[in-house]
């Protein structure tokens, strides 16, 4: 293999070296082809510009008697043929084809062709690579032979029966078992004697690593499945921190930064889609006189049981929220005007008719009830902030009609001002 790749690099850099000096070459002879063609273009210039048809073509055809120029042509600035010699052709790829101006007192009159042929040249350097390579084949092939049998003799030999002796010794464990006997006092000897003292400390050195991997997997294992318990109760705790940060602790229903979340989705949402959305707002009426009668605990217990009430009297698609004190919102998707005054007017009813029971005390609810419906339909450009003002202005309009009414955005023919303070 060695011996192949040496040939083949032999051989290449040769090729390589004489490829150089043809191209250097070709390039010399396109640069004297250059030269030629500018002194000719100076020399016709005078008979060019006195119209000396016969001066330029004596000229012309003392060119092309040379071995490496095969055609010539004049022309003049109008472009007609004055002079030409030769044959022009496009089959051999060595010719060149040169073009250069015919210039006096700096203005162009004309303009001269010559083509040159470059193929004797080639020619030349074709053989010579060939000589080249035949020399450096025949010089390589006696240095591959001279090598090989060298190799085969004093390293090839002594290395395939050590290799031999070192696959029948290999253990169940991957490990060396036996030593090499080579005893020769030549590089191999001294590379096999080392090779055997290396065997004996790997031999060591393995035996007490197997143990101390052994205890460290032990380790590990147990480690892992210490990571895995904890990474699983993180998880637990991640979820119900994630839970907590978006719901209102007493009721389990979403809290009032996770409501102007979902609100602003569902409006997008609903734009994107050309559907309808309506938000419900809903507060319950005189809630302050049950915290002053019966105290907190039984207002907590209050609004835990209307929280309920709404869960299981609203759709699966609706998002029920509690947004302050007594307040609660609804989301509903997909109902118009119609729909979300059944919607509301259902819960209202049904609201009042649940008492809630805490401890010895029955207590009656009531909530007054303001809504807002997004249309598709609608050319407005309105946000999910307008919603929620819509939806509470209503409430509100409802809270002065006497409470415990349902009132639409759409059902207002005066102007609302939420008070600074509520009237509980």
């Amino acid at each position: 293999m060695l011996v192949f790749i040496l040939l083949i690099s032999l051989g290449l850099s040769g090729w390589h070296s004489l490829s150089q000096q043809e191209s250097h070459v070709l390039k010399e002879t396109k640069i004297r082809g250059n030269d030629l063609s500018r002194f000719t273009a100076q020399s016709v210039a005078y008979s060019v510009v006195g119209y000396d048809y016969h001066t330029i073509q004596l000229l012309l055809d003392e060119l092309v008697k040379s071995q490496d120029i095969n055609y010539a042509k004049v022309t003049n600035n109008k472009g007609n043929v004055m002079a030409k010699a030769g044959h022009l052709s496009t089959e051999n790829i060595t010719w060149t084809y040169f073009e250069e101006d015919v210039v006096f007192d700096e203005t162009v009159i004309g303009k001269l062709s010559l083509q040159l042929d470059n193929s004797r040249i080639v020619a030349r350097f074709v053989e010579q690579r060939n000589e080249l390579i035949q020399r450096e084949i025949l010089l390589i092939l006696l240095m591959a032979i001279s090598i090989y049998f060298a190799l085969s003799y004093f390293i090839i030999r002594p290395i395939c029966i050590t290799s031999g002796k070192l696959a029948d010794g290999v253990s169940k464990d991957a490990l060396q078992d036996v030593s090499l006997d080579y005893t020769k006092n030549d590089e191999l000897g001294y590379l096999f004697s080392h090779f055997n003292a290396m065997q004996e400390r790997l031999s060591e050195t393995t035996n007490l690593l197997k143990s101390k991997v052994e205890l460290a997997n032990n380790e590990v294992q147990e480690k892992n499945e210490r990571l895995q318990k904890q990474s699983n109760e993180l998880k637990v705790i991640n979820e119900k921190l994630k839970l907590l940060t978006i719901t209102d602790p007493l009721t389990e229903l979403f809290n009032r930064r996770h409501f102007d979340i979902l609100l602003r989705k569902e409006i997008s949402y609903a734009k994107r889609h050309q559907e309808n959305v309506s938000l419900i707002i809903f507060d319950l009426d005189y809630f302050k006189k049950i915290n002053d009668k019966y105290g907190h605990s039984v207002g907590d217990a209050a609004l835990f049981s209307v929280a309920k009430t709404v869960q299981s009297n609203t759709r699966e698609s609706d998002i029920c929220c509690r947004i302050g004190g007594e307040e609660f919102a609804i989301i509903c998707r997909e109902t118009d005007m119609h729909e979300i005054r059944i919607i509301a007017e259902s819960l209202r009813s049904k609201l009042e008719m649940t008492p809630i029971r805490s401890g010895q005390h029955e207590i009656s609810i009531t909530a007054s009830f303001g809504m807002m419906t997004f249309s598709c339909l609608s050319i407005l450009s309105i946000s999910p902030d307008d919603i929620y003002h819509c939806a509470d202005m209503a409430m509100y309009h409802s809270k002065q009609q006497g409470r415990n009414r349902i009132s639409h955005y759409a059902d207002i023919t005066v102007d609302i001002k939420r008070p600074k303070a509520k009237t509980l």
